[in-house]
């Protein structure tokens, strides 16, 4: 099979291939909102440093089709609507008179301290750190599609166990190369710990000038946290707790963690070192 035959498909018929024919058109946003991500993410994490098994030529002709459909597809700065609800836990709700302004994925690190390589220690949380993606246009799906008994299922929160199994590094990689390919940046901000212990939001770094503006970070203080939830088939899995933060200072009023993924640290300090990290991954729910 020579694959430079491909190039000679015709437009109509990738459209077909793709499920992209005019007469049942699918809106950019809703393929974006498909499980598309995280299997985008999991196959060029995998590919990022393999070594071509193809021509030349046949690696443009498919590069040039990933861009050109990247491209057509929204994928970030979607609007959040009331229609957009936040995760039922037994978190307080949302202050009254405040809307969804951001919705991200984080992935970072939790990290922690110990006194002792003893059994007879704990670890002690010093913070954590995370790069803060842009999921506003995967919460599409979970408006479109979702009802109370699959609301948990959906790929917009599933995502976190995902990614967290994916090294921070090559999910950079990926946000760095879709915003090569279509000039839209997943990345839209950092959390971190201040010195005073204070964790930080700071989502003003974007040179999108649709999001990037003085008043988007916050430092915040925690109000309530919950046990993460038991996941189905797994049971209670040691992920880091669900959190409402209120206000300390900037222009969001109330952040939520929810749908963690990981983070947890171990019940003893036997064997650790005096200061390690858990990979962690979730969503956080920004409003204002």
């Amino acid at each position: 099979m020579r694959f430079e035959k491909h190039r000679s498909l015709s437009t109509s018929t990738l459209n077909k291939f793709f499920i992209l024919e005019p007469a049942k058109p699918i809106k950019a946003t809703m393929i974006w909102t498909t499980p598309i991500f995280p299997i985008l993410i999991s196959l060029l994490s995998v590919t990022a440093n393999a070594k071509p098994h193809y021509p030349s030529s046949t690696t443009s002709f498919y590069a040039s089709m990933v861009t050109t459909i990247l491209k057509s597809l929204d994928l970030t700065s979607c609007s959040l609507g009331d229609s957009i609800a936040l995760p039922q836990s037994t978190l307080p709700a949302p202050s009254e008179g405040l809307a969804l302004k951001s919705l991200t994925l984080g992935r970072g690190t939790q990290n922690y301290t110990c006194a002792t390589n003893a059994n007879t220690t704990t670890p002690e949380a010093i913070g954590a750190t995370a790069t803060l993606f842009d999921i506003s246009c995967l919460a599409a799906l979970a408006t479109d599609t979702n009802d109370d008994e699959t609301e948990n299922q959906s790929p917009l929160h599933i995502l976190p166990d995902m990614l967290r199994l994916i090294p921070l590094s090559s999910v950079d990689f990926v946000a760095s190369l879709l915003n090569s390919f279509t000039g839209q940046d997943l990345i839209i901000g950092k959390h971190y710990f201040t010195e005073d212990g204070v964790p930080f939001f700071d989502l003003r770094g974007s040179d999108n000038s649709s999001r990037s503006t003085s008043e988007n970070y916050i430092a915040a203080e925690k109000e309530d946290e919950m046990d993460a939830p038991a996941k189905p088939g797994y049971g209670i899995t040691g992920d880091v707790e669900w959190l409402k933060l209120n206000r300390v200072e900037g222009g969001f009023r109330e952040v939520y963690r929810v749908h963690t993924a990981g983070g947890s640290a171990p019940a003893t300090c036997e064997g650790m070192p005096e200061v390690f990290t858990v990979d962690y991954s979730s969503e956080y729910w920004f409003y204002g």
